[in-house]
């Protein structure tokens, strides 16, 4: 199996997310709908070709939400094979806790144009939601 960390894949891709949580506990996500479902995931992505996961979710955070992280740190490092319409995707998702200025102003949507929004428990009642990677709501204590 070839691991491939950005760019068109047709193998595994690893990717870095941010947990990001307000005062309230809720998670910050981005999210898609694809087919009457919605996906939503911690914000982050790709892992450039020589860069730490560590620093790619600094840097993403700023690409995505002009957002200045501080302090990542390792939570778990997650396997998220996904089955969507347009095939499967599977990932290698670095899941970081970082500290974002709680004063700092969040976009209504990523730069890809994505919603931008807090995840709460009743969200994560909706049957047409899934979170997403995979055991990212066990790693984070959500359930």
């Amino acid at each position: 199996m070839r691991l491939q960390i950005s760019g068109t894949h047709d193998g595994p891709r690893a990717i870095a997310v941010a947990a990001i949580r307000d005062a309230a506990g809720r998670l910050l996500v981005t999210s898609a709908g694809v087919e009457g479902r919605t996906y939503a995931r911690p914000p982050g992505g790709g892992i450039d070709l020589g860069e730490r996961a560590a620093d790619a979710v600094v840097r993403e955070l700023r690409e995505e939400l002009g957002l200045e992280a501080v302090e990542p740190r390792l939570l778990g490092v997650l396997e998220s094979p996904l089955r969507l319409p347009q095939g499967l995707r599977h990932e290698i998702v670095f899941v970081f806790e970082v500290h974002v200025d709680a004063e700092a102003i969040l976009p209504c949507t990523t730069d890809a144009g994505h919603p931008v929004w807090w995840l709460t428990a009743e969200h994560r009642a909706d049957p047409d939601l899934t979170l997403v990677p995979e055991g990212l709501a066990e790693l984070l204590g959500l359930d």
